[in-house]
């Protein structure tokens, strides 16, 4: 079945073709505003249209909301009881982290099928590096076209396509659900300019001082001398001006290729007794350990994850000292987190993936000591291994930048320790 899809573009921005003397890269936004109420519709089709609101953790307060909800007074923050005062008829979800969850891995899912450069921002904000994709697609309606095709219908996802960052992320708010926006370089900060000052990823103390200042649009930021605005709300205000300027410079930090093996099973009926899902576990590891990319490889780091009968996450993340493709070795590590888990309720769904896949390697002792480039070795495998625990480089070495400059600052610099 071929469904048409609404393909929308900023007025003074319509053009067709690559333009192929253009000096800036062009990044695309693929983006869902409302990730936990997008989810929630996509699996409950029969709510589209009506007031819904999902509540925050808590239970107190609304989270996200429809439109139709929000025509009717009901706003996120608000207190539940406010938000049915003003909409009796308004039908109130809990969150379900797992559907978030998945809806988000969707969308990166979505990105990559397009461009190897990817990053998700936040759930459901997911940018996309299209340099180099010229000689792939005839033109940018193709792209535009691959990108939302790849998404879910269900969620209504929209695509901002642009030269910089943030005005890609605004153009992705101003498009249709399900449709697309381009702004083009030269019309960028014209398009920028009548947009609200919410777009700007700001703390709430920043966001009180524009209002304080009648400062509501990005026109009226970026009217302002940067100074006045980096002396008020810092680095981050110096950033926010930019990207109201349409001269945003952030980059797309693109998420980090990870192979890795993936395996997950159905419970039918969901398993509540503890036996059960160590046996489940247990079977799920024998199963990852035997496919082909795991042989001969040594695991590093195993994630556990279990998704209740009503949909409740539960995961666990376990960074082995020693990296290990021995069976007996790997389940003596996961059995203890298994054993002491509350999943807090009966488990529906379970997976389990190794990370952190390494050659097999022996180890020889030496005659002769070698301290120097023995510690080195220490110092880097300890490197490897917190940056798998934490996501992140963990270590910090001083680069000299100008050790001859008559500035302090300028002479050294903390970089990230990357063996």
């Amino acid at each position: 079945m071929v469904t048409e899809r609404a393909f929308c573009y900023h007025a003074t921005a319509s053009w067709r073709g690559w333009n192929m003397r253009t000096r800036h890269p062009r990044i695309a936004c693929l983006l869902v505003p409302s990730p936990a109420l997008a989810a929630e519709l996509a699996a409950r089709p029969q709510l589209l249209g009506r007031p819904v609101a999902v509540s925050d953790d808590s239970g107190r307060r609304v989270a996200e909301a429809s439109e139709a909800a929000t025509a009717r007074g009901v706003r996120p923050g608000q207190r539940l009881s406010e938000a049915l005062a003003c909409c009796p008829t308004l039908a109130v979800l809990e969150p379900r982290p797992a559907r978030v969850r998945r809806a988000a891995s969707q969308l990166v899912e979505a990105a990559a099928t397009v461009s190897p450069l990817v990053e998700e921002a936040t759930p459901g904000e997911v940018y996309a590096d299209l340099r180099g994709l010229e000689g792939l697609y005839p033109d940018e309606d193709a792209l535009a076209r691959a990108l939302l095709e790849a998404t879910p219908s269900g969620l209504n996802a929209r695509l901002g396509v642009a030269d910089g960052r943030f005005t890609a992320r605004a153009a992705a708010f101003a498009a249709r659900p399900g449709s697309w926006l381009r702004v083009g370089r030269d019309e960028a900060r014209a398009f920028l300019a009548p947009r609200p000052t919410a777009l700007l990823p700001l703390e709430e103390a920043a966001r009180e001082w524009l209002a304080l200042l009648g400062i509501a649009t990005l026109g009226d930021l970026a009217a302002l001398p940067r100074h006045a605005v980096e002396a008020q709300l810092g680095a981050a205000g110096g950033q926010a001006w930019l990207a109201a300027r349409a001269e945003d410079p952030t980059p797309i930090a693109a998420m980090p290729h990870r192979e890795r093996v993936l395996e997950r099973a159905q419970a039918e009926p969901p398993l509540i007794g503890r036996e059960a899902l160590l046996h489940s576990y247990g079977q799920l590891l024998g199963r990852a350990l035997a496919r082909p990319v795991a042989r001969g490889r040594l695991v590093r780091a195993v994630q556990l994850s279990a998704v209740t009968e009503d949909e409740r996450v539960w995961e666990r993340r376990r960074v082995l000292t020693e990296p290990t493709g021995d069976r007996s070795r790997l389940w003596t590590a996961l059995e203890p987190s298994i054993e002491a888990a509350e999943f807090g309720g009966p488990v529906a769904e379970l997976a389990l993936e190794l990370g952190g896949l390494t050659a097999e390697r022996g180890r020889q002792v030496r005659l002769l000591r070698e301290g120097g480039a023995r510690r080195r070795e220490q110092l880097d495998e300890m490197a490897r291994h917190l940056r798998l625990r934490y996501g992140r480089a963990a270590l910090r070495r001083v680069v000299a930048l100008a050790p001859q400059s008559r500035i302090p600052e300028r002479r050294y610099a903390l970089a990230d320790y990357d063996p």
